[in-house]
């Protein structure tokens, strides 16, 4: 699969400012969003357009940017959620499961920057973890032993390394991991309806998806897996009203092999 990566080292960004600094030298933080937004089909939106934002929003700090400010603004803005962890398995289920995630990396192990540097995370085979890097140069990625032997460049501003690497880069940093999924509407319960399937999409906060075509695209392959096998036959009416967390299950099951025939 190939990406339209976000670079913030474009050569038009050396003398656009970013707070103290520029777009070229600083814009890591919104250039990782930008990547994360592309990726997950919501949004392309220029790194210097981010840059801008985050000002806007207070979140460039000195020494770099508030991912969290910018995040939490932002959500809003493009219609997703995110959620922050430092543990690697909660990486590697979100990212099997479709989501994508802005790495904080640090300055002790020295893989995507020799300081503090966001990287953004779009997927996940096994433990081998593909990641987008905004700050791109030649040569960046064997200029060191460490680089040479962890990191592989599949294109231009794209690597893959191992989730053990990333949990390394970003040991130092707290939190290591932002989680990042496109916002997902909940059914509405019609006015006429009493059922007791909407009576519990009214009390709790799962999400629940009525119809096939209603569940998120990156779940449906799983869905579909399990709906052939005669595992998943929904309620009757044409609707399955299945909820988020079970489509995630089954997506990361489907991701094991586990739902394939044998």
């Amino acid at each position: 699969m190939s990406y339209n990566v976000h670079f913030q080292t474009d050569a038009s960004y050396k003398n656009v400012k970013y707070g103290q600094g520029t777009v070229y030298s600083s814009g890591c933080g919104p250039a990782s969003l930008c990547n994360a937004l592309d990726a997950l089909g919501i949004a392309k939106v220029t790194v210097k357009t981010m840059c801008a934002y985050a000002v806007s929003v207070g979140a460039r700090v000195s020494g770099g940017t508030d991912e969290a400010t910018l995040l939490k603004h932002a959500a809003k803005k493009y219609g997703f959620t995110y959620r922050a962890t430092s543990k690697n398995s909660k990486l590697l289920a979100h990212l099997k499961a479709g989501g994508v995630a802005i790495l904080h990396g640090g300055s002790s192990h020295k893989l995507f920057s020799s300081g503090g540097h966001f990287v953004c995370a779009v997927k996940a085979s096994g433990e081998t973890i593909t990641v987008l890097d905004s700050y791109w140069y030649a040569g960046k990625y064997t200029s060191t032993k460490l680089r040479r032997q962890k990191a592989k460049v599949l294109a231009k501003g794209v690597i893959t390394t191992s989730l053990y690497q990333c949990g390394l880069a970003t040991a130092d940093r707290a939190p290591s991991y932002y989680l990042i999924s496109k916002a997902i509407q909940k059914p509405q319960k019609p006015a006429s309806s009493n059922t007791t399937t909407d009576k519990k999409q009214e009390d709790d906060d799962m999400t629940y998806y009525k119809k096939f075509e209603n569940i998120p695209t990156w779940y449906q392959t799983a869905v579909k897996k399990a709906m052939d096998a005669g595992a998943l036959n929904g309620t009757g009416n044409g609707e399955l009203n299945v909820s988020e967390d079970l489509c995630r299950t089954l997506t990361v099951l489907d991701n094991m092999g586990l739902l394939d025939k044998k």
